[in-house]
């Protein structure tokens, strides 16, 4: 009872603020409020203990990154927060609303406040941005044109993100075949994605033998960890906020131009991808860190909710509720 009504105090508060009418507009200045953002959650991490036995892991660059506990926190808000703003980037570039908006970034930095790899930096904040790199790219491909470069930058970024978490290795030849929502697939955009996609790792093991390192030492099977007990409440507001955003989406899908659709299958084929791949890893190891990867997508269509005529008020009080959340939980949980 006593959560509940805490939980329904602070959304007051953040209604009040009006936080939601604040970044739906135009001004690139309200993105001076994502660093305290930032801050306020580190802050509260830091002095609750919260997140604190996250294992670091770079992946196939075990070795080749070293922080101390400091810059690690350091660099991990600021990766978080670029991550934000390049996701914001794109959705405005895509020209989805009739104009600028800077919904993206919030719901981003909010939803990776329930990570504890959004804490200290590690090789799925790199995934991270390498994704949405590659994700750009996907919005960039035209459907009349060739444009092979940008089909091998896409199976680079994703080989970049891939060398980073191990187990992405898995989705690099489905993304092949979100490749083929966007435009007709070749022969040579076969051959060259398969060149991209191996490219950072020829390096990689280039740099191993030439400088004579120890052999590397990768898992593609995460060892178990604990699960803190907000989790059951934070999947139940993903899921509700997936639905909502998906639904959306959806709703407009015919008014939408083609391109449009085609984007929209692109998003949503990745968002499954991914969901298998976090339900596989939580359900076998309990590690919920590559539930992050649902955000990517996920953020990039809930806006769609909040402009919704029929589900524009419940998305927003989900937000607050979820805004809130991602406050009291340090001292809920800890």
């Amino acid at each position: 009872m006593t959560l509940i009504l805490l939980i329904l105090y602070f959304s007051d508060v953040f209604k009040f603020l009006d936080l939601l009418k604040l970044f739906s507009g135009n001004r690139t200045i309200v993105l001076l409020f994502l660093p305290l953002l930032l801050a306020l959650f580190h802050f509260l991490n830091f002095t609750n203990d919260f997140y604190t036995d996250e294992s670091v892991d770079f992946g196939f660059w075990n070795g080749f990154v070293d922080f101390q506990n400091f810059d690690s926190r350091y660099f991990a808000a600021t990766l978080v927060l670029v991550n934000a703003i390049l996701l914001n980037r794109i959705f405005n570039r895509s020209n989805f609303f009739d104009k600028i908006t800077f919904l993206i970034a919030p719901c981003y930095v909010v939803f990776m406040s329930f990570f504890a790899v959004s804490f200290t930096l590690n090789g799925m904040l790199f995934a991270h941005f390498f994704f949405i790199l590659m994700l750009q790219q996907f919005f960039e491909l035209s459907q009349n044109e060739s444009q092979v470069s940008i089909v091998f930058n896409i199976l680079l970024f994703g080989g970049l993100a891939a060398s980073f978490v191990p187990p992405l290795l898995m989705l690099l030849p489905f993304l092949l075949l979100l490749i083929r929502f966007m435009r007709p697939l070749t022969i040579r955009d076969v051959l060259v994605g398969l060149m991209a996609s191996t490219l950072p790792f020829v390096y990689l093991f280039s740099i191993v033998y030439l400088l004579d390192s120890p052999a590397l030492k990768v898992s593609f099977f995460s060892s178990s960890t604990s699960i803190h007990g907000e989790w059951f409440v934070v999947v139940g507001i993903l899921s509700i906020a997936s639905i909502m955003g998906f639904t959306a989406f959806l709703s407009q899908w015919q008014k939408s131009a083609i391109r449009s659709k085609r984007q929209f299958q692109m998003l949503l084929s990745l968002f499954l991808l991914l969901l298998f791949l976090s339900l596989f890893y939580v359900l076998s190891f309990q590690h919920i860190a590559f539930f992050s990867l649902l955000l990517l997508p996920l953020s990039l269509v809930l806006p769609f909710a909040f402009r919704s005529d029929s589900l524009g008020m419940a998305t927003s009080g989900v937000f607050y509720l979820l805004l809130t959340f991602s406050v009291i939980k340090f001292f809920i949980f800890s």
